[in-house]
């Protein structure tokens, strides 16, 4: 497992469209089963075969799927365990739904917990960076002062060379304030991003256990059976650092309402999750539980695959109490 992280790693520090990897010397060697595999590890979606082979033509070499296929379910077979989901959260990498559905949960509870690291990593780094910054503009300044210094004490250069010197170091003595301040400041807030990032790692096994981990793990599940299995849908991933996911439509590919027939969004675009509901029961079977239901607001793209400023459309995706997809219903937008 440890070798397969590292290999994972790797991968995601590559290029993430395919094409872009597959050189002449690649294509002509024809290792598909070496190219399937470190698609399956960087997560990739199945048709990025179809962008290597695209590319291979050029070369005059011909792509085997059935090697390319076997080399990328050696890969998920080992992505889609906890370990392997933690590792590619703490990436930063987004899971694009490639996991087979018996084992996306326990890929999940690794890739969440380690995105979650990763956000706080992320945090902690912005600190640090803005300590850097404020110690180096402190250094300059002081920097100034010593330059200053020097030329009022150099007895060859004019009045008006000494007046500028000390109008100089005059500023640059007020910016010194100021830029120890910000010193200050930006290490108090260094320390608490360290205290938190290392407080998010000692409470891992606890925070898997509570209610926020459960609803972001259920909604991502049900996101992604709602991906498999509506045609109009590409695929659905998850925006740092909430798990809200969001799904592409394909390019003219309509989702109809589940009832009415009326088209919700119209493809090309992308839907942003927007909550997460229940529903339950009446009459007889009281407030059970019986399902639950996604919103979500539609942003068509234009030629240039831009989204729209404001939402062009809305629906609910439903769901069984077992998360499985059963269904949409175009919403007003509010």
């Amino acid at each position: 497992m440890r070798h397969f992280l590292v290999v994972l790693v790797s991968a995601l520090g590559l290029s993430g469209c395919a094409t872009e990897i597959m050189s002449e010397k690649e294509c002509l060697a024809g290792n598909w089963s070496a190219a399937g595999f470190e698609d399956g590890a960087k997560g990739l979606l199945e048709r990025t075969f179809d962008e290597r082979a695209v590319r291979c033509n050029e070369f005059g070499a011909a792509a085997n799927r059935a090697a390319y296929n076997e080399g990328r379910e050696s890969a998920l077979y080992q992505l889609c365990t906890r370990d392997g989901g933690y590792g590619y959260g703490q990436s930063g990498a987004a899971y694009l739904g490639v996991c087979r559905p018996s084992r996306e949960a326990e890929f999940l509870s690794g890739y969440i917990s380690g995105r979650r690291i990763f956000t706080f990593e992320q945090e902690r780094n912005g600190a640090q960076r803005e300590y850097n910054n404020a110690i180096n503009e402190l250094e300059r300044h002081r920097e100034e002062i010593r330059r200053s210094r020097a030329v009022l004490r150099d007895d060859s250069l004019t009045d008006a060379e000494h007046e500028a010197a000390r109008k100089k170091l005059n500023y640059h003595r007020e910016q010194v304030r100021y830029a120890e301040r910000r010193a200050d400041n930006t290490l108090y807030e260094l320390g608490r991003a360290d205290e938190a990032m290392s407080s998010a790692i000692r409470n891992s096994e606890a925070w898997e256990r509570s209610d926020e981990f459960l609803d972001a793990r259920d909604t991502l599940m049900e996101a992604h059976d709602f991906a498999r299995a509506e045609p109009a849908i590409d695929f659905c991933t998850d925006q740092l650092p909430y798990h809200q996911p969001t799904c592409t439509l394909n390019f003219g590919a309509g989702l109809v309402d589940s009832q009415t027939n009326a088209v919700c969004a119209q493809g090309p675009g992308e839907a942003r999750f927007v909550r997460r509901g229940v529903l339950r029961g009446n009459g007889s079977v009281g407030n059970q539980v019986t399902g639950f239901t996604q919103f979500f607001d539609f942003y068509r793209h234009d030629d240039r695959g831009r989204a729209s400023r404001r939402p062009t459309g809305a629906f609910q995706v439903f769901f069984d109490e077992r998360g499985t997809y059963s269904g949409v219903a175009c919403s007003f937008l509010r």
